[in-house]
């Protein structure tokens, strides 16, 4: 789907000024005194109007405005700047408003002009590139995030082939458009410009989302040897490089390579930025699940904890940006058999998530899971019974009422029926199982 909105997802939609104050693709002066010319003034006053309505936040003027800018700016040149500055604020600005597709739609326009204008292999070109790609990845994501709340089981079928045909497309798209702007850098910049170093990462993360990741290695490590060739070995810029070659060596089953390359990133960030950086936390938390893979579950717990400190003295104990590693401490726990511990976690972390989102919303379905394996593990059955209750509501509100997702949470429920031996309950949720499993598609003739 690829007209979709952000605020599918319930997120808020980029700030306008912040797009276009990291396009790079607008001059200093884009309003100042040009060359006299028959529509040059209407055309001026289009984009001042507009930029006064982008700034009181009426979109509907905005709009209008954009639309009679860009009719005059078509009078001047299919090559001309003041046409590119012209369909990179209308790009900017569907963007702002979450219309995707419109904005790949300009910006795939605004780099034809620049190309005119300017060259194919100006730097302006490049930029224009890296915006588009990003909009790519920004589908990609969108569509995943969705398919995500569809909640599928493990055994349900796969997305439809269309759709992940989609999904591939649009990454293909990044990748050759990263490659492209890469090559321009390159070309005009010089191999040690910082400029040519964001592009060999911003394509290495596009490698790395499709799980290419031999191709992903060799473009971060050529990163981290421009790094440290500018910077110096125990540069701080190179922190970001260690971290990034662990998780992807985490990714590719090398656990004693991510533990190493995760450590230097720490003893790097120690080093520069003290034991309460919120960087260093972030290689603290990537670093706890490969202890907790080598069951060395102490120091993956003194890691998380010290983790859970920083986030806590940084974001306040009632940020939700605690959720993740509350989350990663109760796992550490359930893996002890310390399911009391995990308990408090979990409770202390749904009410973080509770604040944060609506009570029927499926992102709390893990932590309520969660929480019920926590209160079955101590033979609370009528507590877990209650949240898996709860996660049903969610499952059925979010996805309908023979959704398969539902199938793992009433077979939860009907083992924790029938420990309280409430057949009569086990014996209408079975039916129930087998309604769900019928309807959608699960069921086993």
């Amino acid at each position: 789907m690829r007209k979709a909105k952000r605020t599918m997802t319930g997120q808020m939609t980029l700030p306008l000024c912040l797009l276009l104050l990291t396009s790079g693709l607008l001059p200093a002066g884009l309003l100042a005194q040009a060359p006299a010319q028959a529509n040059e003034e209407a055309w001026k006053r289009h984009m001042e109007t507009a930029a006064t309505a982008l700034k009181a936040d009426i979109s509907k003027d905005a709009f209008s405005a954009l639309g009679s800018a860009l009719r005059e700016a078509e009078m001047f040149g299919p090559g001309d700047q003041r046409l590119a500055n012209t369909l990179n604020l209308m790009a900017a600005f569907q963007r702002s408003q979450g219309n995707i597709e419109e904005a790949v739609s300009l910006y795939s326009r605004l780099i034809s002009v620049l190309e005119k204008g300017q060259g194919p292999d100006h730097p302006s070109v490049a930029n224009a590139l890296d915006t588009l790609a990003g909009l790519h990845m920004e589908e990609h994501r969108l569509t995943q995030e969705v398919a995500a709340q569809q909640e599928e089981p493990a055994h349900a079928e796969s997305p439809e082939a269309g759709q992940t045909h989609e999904h591939e497309s649009q990454l293909v798209s990044a990748t050759k458009l990263f490659q492209r702007s890469l090559a321009i850098r390159e070309k005009a910049l010089g191999l040690n410009d910082p400029g040519v170093d964001a592009s060999v990462n911003r394509l290495a993360m596009v490698y790395d989302e499709q799980k290419e990741y031999a191709q992903a290695e060799a473009l971060l490590r050529r990163s981290l040897e421009t790094r440290e060739r500018v910077f110096g070995k125990e540069a701080a810029e190179t922190a970001s490089n260690f971290y990034n070659l662990g998780i992807l060596a985490q990714k590719r089953g090398n656990l004693t390579e991510a533990e190493a390359l995760l450590k230097r990133s720490w003893q790097i960030r120690e080093k520069h930025f003290g034991l309460q950086d919120l960087e260093l936390e972030r290689s603290l938390s990537a670093l706890a699940p490969i202890y907790m893979q080598q069951r060395n579950y102490q120091q993956a717990d003194i890691l998380l904890r010290l983790a859970l400190s920083i986030r806590e003295n940084k974001m306040g104990k009632e940020h939700p940006s605690l959720v993740p590693v509350l989350g990663s401490l109760a796992g550490l726990h359930a893996l002890q058999n310390r399911p009391a511990e995990a308990q408090k976690l979990l409770e202390r972390s749904l009410v973080l998530e509770e604040k944060s989102f609506d009570a029927e919303n499926a992102y709390l379905v893990p932590t309520l899971n969660n929480l019920a394996l926590a209160h079955l593990a101590q033979e609370h059955y009528a507590e877990a019974t209650r949240i898996w209750e709860r996660v049903i509501v969610i499952q059925e509100t979010n996805n309908g009422i023979f959704h398969a997702s539902l199938l793992p949470t009433l077979e939860a429920l009907y083992d924790a029926y029938k420990k309280q031996g409430k057949e009569l309950d086990a014996i209408k949720m079975g039916r129930r199982m087998e309604a769900v499993a019928e309807m959608s598609g699960q069921h086993e003739h």
